[in-house]
């Protein structure tokens, strides 16, 4: 592992290893730019590589010179070499691969009718043929993604229609996606600039054609990890990036920077990474490196202080202005670059500048970061000439996101590299997390565009984008909403862009923007602090989908089209929130509601669309069967409370348990792990992935897969978790953990083994079970247990489980219990002031009663349970026997029912049947 003495170069807290001529390790793999020669195959003025079976790189040089650099979107064209066969027969080359067929016309330029690309087998997939002058904007194209929604609204990702446009005088960098329907897609890398050894911008790529060719037809995620090949793999950013950040723009001290982690704690939200916004520095101008030290006097005490709490921290920056002599590494930074260290004169901003980089970055920032700094908002909005770059693909925005990703590696630092940052064009895949910039305006329509906008990204291996989460003060509905996308989302990031404060509080402090999820009336805190339980206990979930991109190229958000591309439903999400739909990795499919609700029901009417097959539903905990022929869609109201979402009958969903205002637990490791396991199959498998969660030591094999799988019958299954076994588990992996089973429309337990011991029932405590009655789930805790060995737990209901009568009646107990609440609330719940009535109440209060018996009296469970359904559509009818006229609209006096009132109940009740 010791590379040759000769071969290295030092310079301050740099190193650099020249490997080949070629071949330099600065980003997350070892990249070789330089192809196999006898993977190409050269005819004159024209160059064909066969990168993979499906991949062709094609170029035409009029003097057949050809470009061997890397760009920024294409980093290793190393590969091994793929079967193929060439021949030219009548003056026409042909190169067969075992999918594609590439035909040309010897000594000719390129045209529609020399150079062609057809599938070897033809059939039922999208791909007929391609030839040369078809375009990606002439295609069915699916799109990829744009720089940011910085002061636009739902824009659209054709990359011909934005052509030329701008924000912050920087063009959208655009690019098409890597899939379509039709089949094909390419990469038009010939206006990009190749890089030098040291991956530094040095000249526009010499070939007047360097098109990269994906003929995967509709097998879209092959695609995906074929470009990953060759566009470098997608890094693992640190764990607790995809917890909960939080970042306001406002003039925070080291008062307020602990007074807002207790209010976390205080009102019960978790917290992971605490973003400073611009305030955090010296005021000279809009950019700046050094702290502001009349907000803090002591840097290193207030972020260890954060450090303390398990909190990791980032800060804005404004590159442009440079650095100027008020900074406190001024000094260092000119005599570095051969300035007179007693100037006053600003040192420019110069992005192309490997100097000028490099004592920027391990100088003036690596200050700041020796006193606790972890990572940077890179925050540029300057635009796409400065610093020096000629705009285009030569831009400030991936040229600061590749500097400071990989800054950690460059230094030989053991440490993942993570930026906040806008997307600067294709490659920039390898330097996350997204920045969409801030949101224009805090309506229905911005929040609708935001899953169309993030799936989409999937398809150029852009998988985490991270928007603003804030709310209108007027509109506490969106405000829920976008914290609810936010939840489910790549990455959640509350963030106020300045809406808080300034004119707003001057002019209309009622209706500024609201970022503290608990500033909200009583009735919207506790659904807030749902979602934001829910995104951190998925953790271990949505943890294992980033290690899964980082090995495929699918991304954690996928369109519903890459798992069921045949159907044309899975492509009907769209800009304006139709269908706004995506699997949040393998197995749960979310669609997040993005319009408001219905004045008179107070619940928001959402179409989904039901792939084929069975799905079972998170909410209603019913098992909705999605018809072959993909035409099914399920049309129905959603209370305030509740995220549509669906999984996979039988799916396992691995997630950790969250303490109340839990601080900082994305960044620890499990000390205990749930699964939650869903009926309709017979067996179920699952993986979990962990690592340390902070180094990069998961590139060197140091990590760890848990395997959960289970068998089933009527009435018992059995479940094994596997242990460590052969794998070299990383220091900090727990050596014990408690696990959880909450096996999901099951019944109470006649007996069950934890590794042989017996299980006793019981509420809390090791090797007990317990029952949930309002979820109909069967809850088995093991207590602390080794990670060495595998774990077996055997358990055997109290009969068969009638998965039909099961179906559905969670939803029935949630929906009876909002029902009555709302009734409630004015004093108008059948049977409050009389003893007759009651129906409704005694379908809300059978949950916790089913919860009771099923440990007391398990015959009285199974009358409950087999009697639940006329006992709910009783309370139907007593519900809707109350239905006012319409001209008690507005009057709602003691005893008497406003009709929006009933309405709102009667919806309830109505959408869990459905």
């Amino acid at each position: 592992p010791v590379a040759d003495p000769s071969a290295i170069v030092t310079s301050g807290k740099a190193r650099f290893t020249v490997l080949t001529p070629q071949l330099i390790r600065i980003e997350y793999n070892t990249n070789n730019p330089v192809a196999d020669p006898s993977a190409v195959v050269t005819s004159g003025k024209a160059r064909f590589t066969i990168l993979t079976p499906q991949l062709i790189r094609i170029e035409y040089n009029d003097k057949a010179s050809f470009e061997n650099r890397a760009t920024f979107a294409v980093v290793n064209r190393n590969l091994a070499v793929p079967h193929f066969a060439q021949t030219t027969t009548n003056n026409v080359l042909e190169i067969k691969t075992d999918s594609l067929t590439l035909s040309y016309q010897v000594g000719s330029a390129f045209s529609a009718s020399t150079l062609s690309i057809s599938p070897v087998k033809s059939g039922n997939d999208a791909f007929k043929k391609w030839a040369y002058g078809m375009t990606n904007s002439g295609s069915r194209n699916l799109l990829g993604t744009i720089k940011s929604l910085d002061e636009i609204g739902a824009e659209t990702l054709n990359c011909t229609e934005n052509a030329g446009k701008m924000v912050h005088e920087e063009l959208f960098h655009c690019e098409w996606g890597l899939v379509s329907r039709d089949g094909w897609a390419l990469i038009d890398d010939a206006d990009n600039w190749g890089l030098d050894s040291d991956f530094w911008w040095q000249s526009l790529n010499t070939d007047s054609v360097d098109l990269y060719f994906f003929g995967h037809g509709l097998n879209f995620k092959h695609a995906l990890k074929d470009y990953q090949m060759i566009g470098g793999k997608v890094p693992m950013v640190p764990r607790h990036a995809m917890g909960i950040w939080w970042s306001i723009w406002l003039n925070v001290n080291n008062f307020d920077v602990v007074e807002i982690v207790e209010n976390y704690e205080r009102f019960g939200f978790p917290l992971d990474t605490y973003i400073l916004d611009m305030d955090w520095h010296s005021k000279q101008g809009w950019g700046g490196y050094s702290f502001d030290r009349r907000l803090f006097p002591e840097p290193a005490d207030t972020l260890g202080w954060l450090h303390s709490k398990d909190l990791y921290v980032g800060a804005n920056l404004h590159d442009n202005d440079g650095v100027r002599s008020t900074e406190d590494k001024y000094k260092e930074m000119a005599k570095a670059l051969g300035m007179n260290p007693n100037s006053t004169e600003t040192i420019h901003f110069k992005v192309v500048s490997k100097d000028y980089m490099h004592a920027l970055e391990d100088i003036v920032m690596d200050y700041d970061e020796t006193m606790g700094m972890d990572f940077w908002w890179i925050d540029w909005q300057q635009g796409g000439k400065q610093g020096g770059c000629a705009g285009g693909k030569q831009n400030p925005t991936i040229g600061l996101n590749q500097v400071r990703v990989t800054d950690h590696l460059r230094r030989g630092e053991n440490k993942r590299g993570l930026v906040l940052a806008r997307w600067g064009g294709m490659g920039n895949h390898r330097y996350q997390v997204g920045f969409s910039g801030d949101v224009a305006g805090l309506t229905w329509a911005n929040l609708a565009y935001q899953p169309y906008y993030t799936l989409t990204a999937s398809n150029v291996l852009y998988g985490l984008w991270s928007h603003d989460i804030v709310g209108p003060s007027d509109d506490h509905e969106l405000h829920t909403r976008w914290i609810q996308w936010g939840a489910m989302s790549p990455v959640f990031r509350t963030h106020d862009r300045g809406m808080s404060a300034g004119g707003c509080m001057n002019n209309d402090p009622p209706n500024c923007g609201i970022v503290a999820p608990w500033k909200v009336p009583y009735k919207y805190i506790d659904i807030n602090r749902e979602a934001y339980t829910l995104r951190e206990s998925l953790l271990p979930y949505i943890y294992t989908g980033v290690r899964e991109a980082f090995d495929s190229g699918v991304s954690l958000i996928r369109p519903m089209y890459y798992e069921f591309p045949q159907f044309d439903k899975a492509y009907l999400a769209d800009a304006s929130g139709n269908y706004a739909q995506y699997f949040l990795f393998d197995d749960i499919i979310v669609a997040p509601v993005v319009t408001p609700s219905n004045k008179t029901t107070s619940l928001a009417q959402k179409s989904v669309w039901i792939p084929p097959g069975q799905w079972f539903d998170l909410n209603t905990h019913t098992m909705r069967t999605g018809a072959s022929d993909g035409s099914t869609v399920l049309t129905k109201g959603y209370d305030l409370s509740e995220i549509p979402m669906f999984t996979k009958a039988g799916s396992i969903i691995r997630a950790r348990n969250v303490p109340h205002g839990s601080i900082g637990l994305a960044s620890r490791q499990y000390t205990n792990l749930v699964f939650y396991v869903n009926p309709g199959t017979n067996k179920g498998f699952c993986e979990l992935y962990e690592d340390d969660g902070i180094t990069r030591d998961y590139l060197d094999n140091k990590h760890v897969f848990t395997k959960l799988s289970y068998t089933r019958t009527s009435d018992s299954m059995t479940f094994t978790i596997s242990g460590v076994g052969s794998q070299s588990p990383y220091p900090s992996f727990p050596k014990t953990r408690e696990y959880e089973l909450r096996i999901v429309n099951f019944l109470p337990l006649k007996s069950g083994s934890i590794n042989g011991v017996a299980i006793t029932g019981g509420t809390s405590g090791g090797n007990t079970w317990s029952y949930e009655g309002d979820r109909l789930t069967t809850v088995i805790r093991t207590g602390m247990l080794s990670t060495s060995n595998n774990v077996t737990i055997k358990v055997t209901a109290i009969g068969p489980v009638d998965d039909a009568l099961m179906s559905g009646l969670t939803g029935k107990l949630i929906h009876a219990n909002l029902a009555k609440k709302n009734l409630d609330e004015t004093r108008v719940t059948p049977g409050a002031h009389t003893v007759s009535g009651g129906r409704i109440s005694d379908a809300a209060s059978a949950g916790r009663l089913m919860g009771y018996q099923a440990l007391k009296d398990t015959n009285a469970f199974m009358t409950t349970l087999k009697g639940y359904n006329a006992m709910y559509t009783s309370a139907v009818d007593e519900i809707n026997s109350l239905k006012p006229s319409k001209a008690d609209y507005e009057t709602e006096a003691l005893f008497g029912i406003n009709y929006n009132r009933w309405a709102y109940s009667m919806a309830l009740l109505e959408s869990a049947m459905k």
